[in-house]
């Protein structure tokens, strides 16, 4: 049965013919995972290099993003808890495409250091807890990628996230902790707070629970404002503006333990958040709709209780289409 190193070897085309004929024979009789060959295949795929690799690198590279699966499937284990147990957590293939730049723009050296970039993602419809090599925790939110390279915790606490987190950071002084949301920055050197920053979305928000947190612009010098605990500050990607206000933190906080709150929210927030933790489409038939506001907590209810509840909240018709298909999403349709 052909191995993991063999199928990387075909996927590269640096594999001799006899364990090309092998891999291939395997994987027609299912005696390969489909699913392995698939993401190799795709990972090598992104590269987009026209550049053949010698065997000896070839073999250096496989060796190395194994090294880094290993040490994933570790992580995996130990800090994936139970009750997130059911969260898609994947390490993308982003480490395959630096480990392979690393050969393309070094040659033969063995001098330089390698990077490698870890990439953590929580799927729609759920959520994960992980733990980070300098023991800091982070919470992910449904639809949240989180991304940090293999120096972090020696020479730099850097990450780059889309979505949402939650962070509880191992205090440092001497590296702070450094959570980029595209051009805003949140620096932070011990504290627990939330960074709300969907790639869809209009703003990027910053509820501070304890310590201090200081934002940053990457184009702009000058951009600095601190937060003190209670404070959540809301950033317009657009003109640039922020907006700091005290608030109820726990309220944007509660997702990481399954509840959300809405006071007097509008319904677009209402069912983009509905979406996310669901993992279902909202198809609204009158953006009238849209002019309603919603109060309530949600904890453990079924979408049908959610949805007689917004039903009687704003006089509107409700109707949940559940697919044939395993994998299909539950569509509700909203009209008046």
């Amino acid at each position: 049965m052909a191995n993991t190193q063999d199928i990387f070897k075909v996927i590269t085309g640096n594999a001799e013919a006899e364990t090309k004929q092998s891999v291939l024979s395997n994987l027609n009789e299912e005696k390969v995972s489909k699913d392995e060959y698939n993401r190799l295949k795709n990972a090598w795929a992104l590269l987009n290099s026209e550049r053949q690799m010698s065997s000896y690198q070839v073999e250096e590279l496989y060796l190395s993003f194994q090294q880094q699966l290993d040490i994933r499937k570790r992580l995996f284990k130990l800090n994936v808890y139970s009750y997130f147990k059911y969260a898609a957590v994947f390490f993308l293939a982003i480490g395959l495409s630096t480990l392979f730049s690393y050969f393309q723009n070094n040659g033969q050296s063995q001098n330089n250091s390698r990077l490698f970039v870890t990439s953590i993602v929580a799927e729609d419809g759920q959520r994960s807890k992980i733990v980070l090599p300098d023991s800091s925790v982070v919470w992910l939110n449904s639809g949240t990628q989180l991304t940090y390279n293999n120096n972090f915790g020696n020479t730099n606490r850097e990450i780059k996230l889309i979505g949402e987190a939650f962070f509880q950071v191992t205090k440092n002084t001497n590296l702070p902790l450094i959570v980029s949301c595209n051009d805003l920055k949140v620096q932070v050197l011990g504290t627990r707070f939330d960074v709300n920053a969907y790639s869809n979305s209009e703003s990027i928000s910053v509820a501070l629970q304890s310590g201090s947190v200081e934002l940053r612009h990457s184009k702009n010098d000058s951009f600095q404002y601190k937060l003190i605990p209670g404070e959540m500050a809301q950033y317009n990607t657009h003109s640039g503006k922020v907006v700091i206000n005290k608030v109820n933190v726990g309220r944007f906080t509660a997702w990481k333990d399954g509840i959300l709150y809405f006071n007097d929210s509008p319904m677009k927030e209402v069912f983009t958040q509905l979406e996310r933790k669901y993992n279902i489409v909202i198809e609204v038939k009158n953006p009238k709709i849209y002019n309603s506001i919603f109060t309530a907590t949600i904890k453990n209810e079924s979408l049908e209780e959610i949805f007689r509840s917004i039903e009687y909240s704003c006089s509107v018709r409700c109707k949940i289409v559940r697919g044939e298909k395993k994998d299909e999403k539950i569509k509700v349709i909203i009209s008046k």
